[in-house]
């Protein structure tokens, strides 16, 4: 994300709830300059909770039900942050995580939803399926509709969730299974769906019966064991399958923030949905208690707040008036019974139809289309000069065609000076944090990054000294995991080179920023890079700090090699093993156009977040001493690999495109058009022939030109000593693969389809 303008303010996101992707689409549509978003989230897809019902039927699938919060955040130029908070100090405006930096807000807004409460019912955190967090109920429901026939089933809850939730399973069971469980609902309450006129109520439980579901009202379920209920009087039923659609509670960090809540523990708000004690947190959704004017926790409710809730932070920041929110206490609610129609009930009318069930599904996809079919407005390109670069197709211009200088989004990643105190608290602050998660203090700055030099002892005697330097764009925009992806991909050159890093010096490019919300960002990168550096027994020594336009974070290393790899034989064939798979650079490429899944960018970071420390360690193992390898990276697996058969005095490889290992969603993007803006350079810089690729395979080919940042290794070893690694590296849970092979009578690159048709 590139700033336009000094970062003035913080405005956090907590929760990726229905209200919260309102504001985010807000935000999108019209940003407060200077003011910076960030979105915490535990999961890059949140779940919408009106359509659970329709897709435990089958009538929609986990895509259908869920926003990708990736490309959300992406849109509302907003960073994202995907981990679990497990504090908040309301007082000192801090979010606090388990395994990374506290980050601190000027404005936070919480829409996290609740918990169910397991402890209510003796055995429920054991031996029952919670419907929330959704995420888990719906791996759950895989793991039974895929391994298990289950034929009695309890649903524990006879609200409207219980009773929609009793009569989609029973339709999925006839649907996958051919006949319908035997059902059973429970409910404290004397009749279902208590929050409703009795008129639904007698419609849904009409329903129900039809079914042949047993309704036990009035009856509590004081016990579950792992395949019973105990009723408090005294009845106890078996089952197969229990489900629990019972009421949330809040998590049990929020009675430690320092908030004002309710009497429950949730959130006490006012009608502007500030905090009742600190105005400049927010909440809402099922974690809020709005008084006097308190609602069900519904999803109705936090859909119809965004909109105020999106007004008032734009208003809060600025120091404007806000608007108060005033729920509707009549409203339209419409329950699907699973039979192709639903309920629909307002104040004291039920009626049941297929129309209602139409006008349902119609509400649920426009809602959703607001937020799954997003759209960027393209940059505007760099204004050529017609008389130096030439006209587009003219001369000149057909190189500059392809030039990523010209391109209107260039990507990132491969593709003036920070305050003292500044630099000397964010340092201080990160190698404490890296300290306290378990980093060796021998390895921390001794005197901070004021110098740009540093002199060191001379390594081992007759040991050769291994340089080298990386710098990365902001190519994701989590400070924290940046400064780790940094620091992994400089370390790769090092590891690729058979040397052990030792010392390591910081470069970094700040963006324009309050000094505090600067040191943050500071604090964020430096820790994530210690904390990467640290795991290799890396010292960090020194750097350099500048501001700019754009952030950027890199390292220059410094290792020693003892062993060089031994020449190999000429007129022998060698395997050629991948130990990382391919994808990063198209996938980045796609989330900046809004078009990567949040699961695949996810993929790519944690890819990119891998060391190449083991996949060195075996490959060096194998040769009995030191491999011949390269490093993936910018210039992409074909030059790569292509650079390396000719270290090792061969003229060609062949890469067998079907054994490549690929990122999920990286070959749909390629596909699609989907390219880094390097993609063409990448492949106008290799000879290869792919005579014989169907239509199909010469798609998948163009992975091997996707630049790659902090990507695998790639070693020459001998098919034996290949098959051993492979071994090994399979067994650390590398996604690894022997994808090719090289010795004499190659010739520049070839791609054969291997194994399969890819």
């Amino acid at each position: 994300m590139q700033a336009i303008g000094p970062i003035l303010g913080e405005l956090v996101l907590l929760g990726g709830g229905h209200a919260q992707v309102s504001v985010l689409k807000q935000f999108a549509m019209n940003p407060v300059p200077g003011l910076r978003l960030t979105l915490v989230t535990q999961d890059v897809r949140t779940p919408y909770s009106g359509m659970l019902p329709g897709f435990v039927e089958g009538v929609w699938t986990a895509d259908d039900i869920h926003i990708d919060l990736s490309r959300l955040a992406q849109m509302a130029g907003a960073r994202l942050i995907v981990d679990s908070v497990t504090g908040l100090d309301a007082d000192k405006k801090r979010l606090d995580f388990a395994d990374r930096p506290s980050m601190t807000f000027d404005m936070l807004s919480i829409n996290i939803g609740g918990q169910p409460d397991l402890g209510a019912i003796a055995g429920a955190r054991t031996h029952a399926i919670p419907v929330k967090p959704i995420s888990t109920f719906q791996h759950r429901l895989d793991h039974i509709f895929t391994l298990a026939h289950p034929r009695r089933i309890a649903v524990i809850g006879g609200g409207a969730a219980g009773c929609e939730l009793a009569l989609a399973l029973s339709k999925r069971w006839l649907d996958q299974f051919g006949e319908r469980p035997k059902m059973a609902l429970y409910s404290r309450s004397q009749r279902v769906m208590s929050q409703m006129n009795a008129a639904a109520a007698k419609i849904i439980a009409r329903d129900l019966q039809k079914i042949g579901c047993t309704l036990f009202l009035g009856q509590e379920v004081t016990e579950i064991g792992a395949d019973y209920v105990c009723l408090a009087n005294g009845l106890r039923e078996e089952f197969d399958a229990c489900f629990l659609v019972s009421a949330v509670t809040p998590p049990d960090w929020l009675s430690r923030t320092g908030l004002a809540l309710d009497q429950r523990g949730f959130i006490a708000v006012e009608p502007s949905l500030q905090s009742s004690s600190h105005p400049a947190i927010f909440a809402s959704g099922d974690i809020a208690s709005l008084s006097p004017d308190e609602r069900p926790k519904a999803g109705v409710f936090a859909v119809r707040a965004g909109a105020i809730l999106g007004h008032n932070l734009r208003q809060y920041a600025l120091g404007a008036k806000l608007r108060p929110w005033r729920p509707q206490r009549r409203y339209l609610a419409l329950v699907g019974t699973a039979d192709g129609k639903a309920v629909a009930v307002r104040g004291r009318h039920a009626s049941k139809s297929r129309f209602w069930w139409l006008l349902k599904c119609w509400i649920d996809r426009r809602w959703m289309a607001k937020y799954t079919h997003l759209e960027m407005a393209p940059p505007t390109p760099p204004l050529r000069l017609a008389g130096i670069n030439g006209r587009v197709g003219q001369n000149l211009g057909d190189v500059l065609d392809g030039d990523p200088a010209f391109e209107a989004m260039r990507c990132l990643g491969c593709g003036a000076k920070t305050g003292h105190e500044t630099l000397a608290a964010a340092l201080g602050d990160a190698a404490r944090l890296a300290i306290s998660a378990g980093a060796s203090a021998k390895l921390m700055p001794a005197q901070g990054l004021g110098e740009d030099s540093a002199i060191l002892p001379a390594g081992p005697v007759g040991a050769d000294i291994v340089q080298s330097v990386d710098m990365l764009s902001e190519i994701i925009n989590d400070p924290y995991r940046l400064g780790k992806i940094a620091a992994v991909h400089a370390l790769s050159d090092l590891f690729a080179a058979n040397a052990v890093p030792a010392y390591a010096l910081a470069i970094l490019n700040l963006g324009a920023a309050r000094i505090d919300l600067q040191q943050q960002q500071l604090t964020q990168l430096l820790a994530g890079g210690l904390s990467a550096l640290a795991a290799e027994g890396v010292r960090l020594v020194g750097g350099h700090t500048s501001e700019g336009p754009e952030l950027s974070v890199g390292f220059a290393v410094t290792g020693w090699r003892n062993q060089a790899p031994a020449p190999l034989s000429l007129d022998q064939e060698y395997l050629v093993v991948l130990s990382k798979p391919l994808g990063t650079g198209v996938i980045m490429a796609g989330q900046m156009k809004l078009l990567s899944d949040g699961y695949a960018v996810d993929a790519a970071i944690a890819s990119m977040e891998r060391s190449n420390a083991a996949a060195a360690k075996i490959f060096n193992d194998a040769a009995s001493g030191a491999a011949w390898m390269t490093d993936v990276t910018g210039f992409g697996l074909a030059r790569h690999a292509q650079n390396l058969v000719e270290r090792v005095g061969f003229t060609g490889v062949e890469i067998m495109l079907s054994d490549v290992p690929v990122i999920s969603g990286a070959v749909a993007l390629l596909a699609s058009g989907v390219r880094s803006s390097l993609h063409d350079q990448n492949r106008a810089a290799v000879r290869y022939d792919e005579t014989g690729l169907s239509a199909r395979q010469r798609v998948r080919a163009e992975i091997v030109f996707d630049p790659q940042t902090s990507g695998g290794l790639l070693a020459v070893l001998t098919p034996q000593t290949a098959h051993a690694a492979l071994r090994s590296l399979t067994a650390q849970n590398h996604d690894a693969a022997i994808i090719g092979r090289t010795g004499p009578g190659l010739t520049g690159l070839r791609l054969s389809s291997g194994g399969g048709d890819g």
